[in-house]
């Protein structure tokens, strides 16, 4: 009985070291994020502002001038598409106008007041980008993972001034895949708390979590296409940005706005170029004929197989090569 008392008050002692230590790790995490905030500004410098729609406010990157504009769309979990694309936004900013928007919920963008669905997204993407444009301008997407299937439905939606879509590995509906399943997303929901506690932030400064997680080996991948500094403001971006709540909204739909896009196609005036990974290629057989069935027009839309991961973007100067010469013609 004495060996039982002296286990629950140490069971005891040691649950209330925990939560100690959360209270500790939530106060940090609240008064440390608007401070990494303000080094993103000013890592960003005058390229950055934000924008106010009747959706909320946007945190945007423009860079180069034209008529010509290149817009970017990120993948699910992807923090900020302004870091993520930024070797191929400054690349293709030397010829074009390229914006990049976080949409409501990522980043620095406020968070969203609807359900996640592909018409609510692209009804208010829709509105920033005529809010950033004009009439003469005419629009490139370039879309990376399940943003292919955001911007399928966008194109189908309001097609005018649409150019040119390029796909880097963007989602398609294949039979069996899901983008989440049960039993990872009862686990995930979980994830904004440790957000919240500072959790994540304290995860991150240790390198086995690093490892554990893939993110070290995903910094190796994009060396040398994105500098040490790059790396640097991802990393720390990801401590507070990563698995929010409001990330979380767009994780519980992504299964069904892949499904919403079955059977639409692109219309046959927008040259289309979609590229699909080597690796996504050997875990599903039919990708590349699934990529090739959105086609409308083959003469403007085609698809190119390039090795490589998922992340192309981060690991291809090839890709980056070919985009331009897409994007030029």
């Amino acid at each position: 009985m004495k060996l039982l008392r002296y286990l629950t008050k140490i069971s005891l002692v040691l649950f209330g070291i925990g939560i100690i230590l959360l209270i500790v790790s939530s106060i940090y995490h609240d008064a440390q994020t608007p401070k990494d905030k303000e080094v993103l500004r000013q890592y960003l410098g005058a390229h950055h502002h934000f924008v106010q729609t009747a959706d909320g406010t946007y945190s945007v990157y423009e860079k180069g001038s034209g008529h010509d504009v290149i817009l970017f769309r990120e993948g699910l979990l992807t923090v900020s598409n302004m870091l993520d694309f930024m070797p191929l936004a400054d690349a293709l900013s030397k010829h074009h106008r390229v914006i990049l928007i976080d949409p409501l919920g990522y980043g620095m963008s406020s968070s969203p007041k609807t359900k996640r669905t592909n018409a609510h997204i692209n009804q208010e993407y829709h509105r920033i980008v005529s809010k950033l444009t004009d009439n003469q301008d005419q629009l490139t997407f370039i879309n990376h993972s399940i943003s292919g299937a955001y911007t399928m439905d966008y194109v189908n939606r309001y097609p005018a001034h649409v150019k040119r879509v390029i796909n880097i590995d963007g989602s398609r509906p294949v039979q069996g895949l899901k983008v989440t399943d049960d039993h990872p997303f009862e686990l995930i929901r979980l994830a904004p708390i440790l957000n919240e506690t500072g959790t994540i932030r304290l995860a991150f400064q240790f390198e086995t979590t690093r490892q554990l997680t893939g993110f070290s080996e995903m910094l190796h991948d994009m060396t040398p296409l994105y500098h040490q500094t790059l790396q640097q403001q991802y990393s720390r971006m990801n401590q507070w940005a990563f698995l929010t709540s409001d990330m979380l909204k767009y994780y519980t739909e992504s299964n069904n706005n892949i499904a919403r896009i079955k059977g639409m196609t692109y219309p046959p005036d927008i040259a289309v170029r979609s590229f699909a990974a080597s690796d996504t290629v050997r875990k599903y057989s039919d990708w590349l004929h699934l990529q090739n069935e959105a086609f409308s027009n083959p003469a403007l839309q085609h698809t190119i197989q390039m090795d490589g991961p998922h992340y192309l973007h981060h690991t291809s100067k090839l890709l980056t090569e070919d985009i331009i010469k897409f994007t030029d013609y």
